[in-house]
């Protein structure tokens, strides 16, 4: 009997399973028949094969010392005439999000595609925009109804609901009218990347060093022959001043939230100063800023950084006094 009820259960989630990928199959016509399900890096270099040109010079966003592929790009005239004539251009974006519950000590990351569509006629915009609302709601139902029956079987205490952030994807559309005369219809699919990470609130914030160390005995950009090397620069392989610097200063702006602390819109500059150690420790960070608490989230944030290797000099590890400015505006 049990094992006839495995297979039973096995055929049931097997079912699921290709419904599930007949539903996801759909979606992916949405968005150019990308491999959303595949890796960020796969899906990166499937909208450049596409025939996407990147735009603008993406911000390099870093998690965990890791680069985030992220692309915001548009088809050329003719190809996008070839796909939909009726809209004047069309325009991609590979981003990153995260979702949570306030009750959750942890959040997940989310995969972000949205396709621009921008038309000046607003009839075609309408029907455009009819058409595949109605196909959107169709796979999301589809997606949904898998799961409207399933329970957690008192007996054996397993539960048949999926519907964790883990296995998290959505897709929709929205209808924007930008000015008047010109409408973009906005199609985006959301779903679910990598495990769950505890939010930073929840993390044990790491002490902070201070140690007296004898300034004869410490080395700057001046005299040094190698940089410490942070992950970034392993990562590109670029043991630069200037890259060792911009390292620090795409970790600071990825890591710390600079409109959580009120500040005047207008040039600002944060005066960065840190020793690291030839054990690759980071100790006595000096910030100095107005703005107390933004100094503190900057220590913390510094303090946090990973340092693969310590600077050199004549193929000795030496103590390595950073100097580094942050300069950067707050806008309205």
């Amino acid at each position: 009997m049990k094992s006839q009820n495995k297979k039973i259960l096995f055929f049931i989630f097997h079912f699921l399973y290709l419904f599930n990928l007949y539903a996801q199959n759909d979606i992916n016509k949405f968005f150019f028949n990308l491999p959303l399900e595949a890796s960020r890096d796969t899906i990166y270099s499937s909208i450049k094969k596409y025939g996407f040109l990147e735009e603008k010079k993406n911000r390099t966003v870093l998690q965990d010392d890791c680069v985030i592929k992220t692309f915001y790009g548009y088809l050329d005239a003719k190809t996008a005439t070839n796909i939909l004539p009726t809209a004047d251009s069309i325009k991609i974006q590979l981003s990153l999000g995260s979702i949570s519950s306030e009750i959750d000590k942890y959040y997940q990351n989310l995969l972000i595609i949205e396709s621009y569509y921008h038309f000046s006629n607003p009839q075609a915009a309408k029907i455009f925009y009819r058409d595949k609302k109605i196909e959107i709601e169709k796979i999301n139902a589809k997606k949904t109804a898998q799961y409207n029956n399933l329970n957690t079987n008192i007996k054996t205490r397993i539960s048949d609901k999926l519907t964790d952030t883990e296995d998290y994807t959505e897709a929709s559309i929205a209808f924007k009218r930008e000015r008047p005369g010109y409408i973009i219809i906005i199609l985006e699919y959301q779903r679910s990347e990598g495990e769950k990470k505890l939010k930073p609130q929840f993390i044990t914030k790491k002490e902070l060093v201070v140690r007296d160390i004898d300034c004869k005995n410490l080395f700057r950009s001046n005299n040094v022959e190698q940089l410490p090397v942070t992950r970034k620069c392993s990562n590109k392989n670029n043991k630069s001043l200037q890259y060792f610097k911009e390292s620090i200063k795409d970790y600071l702006w990825n890591d710390v939230n600079f409109d959580d602390f009120n500040l005047t819109p207008e040039r600002q500059q944060i005066a960065l100063n840190f020793i690291i150690t030839k054990n690759n420790e980071i100790i006595n960070i000096k910030v100095s800023h107005p703005n107390k608490k933004l100094c503190e989230e900057v220590m913390q944030s510094i303090n946090r950084i990973n340092i693969i290797e310590p600077a050199m000099n004549k193929g000795i590890k030496v103590d390595y006094l950073a100097e580094i400015p942050i300069i950067f505006s707050i806008s309205n």
